[in-house]
């Protein structure tokens, strides 16, 4: 790296602790569109999993007991993504079963027009577009 360069932060993933990483792996490919970039052991025992060169990181946890989603301490998603055309992936992960916790709504507080899913291991994923009525988008 030059010495002129700043450093810079080049992707993030949430990380999921679950019970079963090869369960979650397979939803998130057949119901979320997710592919898997990487996955490790035999069982699974870790897995990174990406639709648009977005990720999610599972790890296998020894005491599954313990995994607490933000919605069950007073949260609302565990991850969000912003979108473009909200309504047209809502109709896909319907269709292709995704549980769907609330929307697709309009949140006028920060103009956002949004949509939850619950995944099988229980952690919600928060979709959403920028009402933005200035843009061609």
């Amino acid at each position: 790296m030059s010495s002129t360069q700043k450093p810079q932060l080049l992707r993030s993933a949430p990380y999921f602790p679950v019970a079963d990483v090869g369960q979650c792996s397979s939803y998130y490919e057949r119901v979320l569109g997710f592919q898997c970039e990487y996955s490790a052991g035999a069982p699974a025992q870790f897995a990174i999993m990406s639709r648009d060169g977005f990720a999610i990181v599972f790890r296998l946890v020894s005491e599954p007991d313990r995994i607490s989603p933000n919605e069950t301490q007073g949260g609302t998603w565990d991850a969000f993504f912003w979108t473009r055309d909200v309504d047209a992936l809502h109709t896909e992960l319907r269709d292709r079963g995704a549980e769907i916790v609330y929307g697709p709504t309009f949140q006028p507080a920060y103009q956002m027009d949004e949509f939850a899913i619950r995944d099988c291991a229980g952690y919600v994923l928060g979709f959403g577009q920028v009402r933005n009525h200035h843009s061609s988008e």
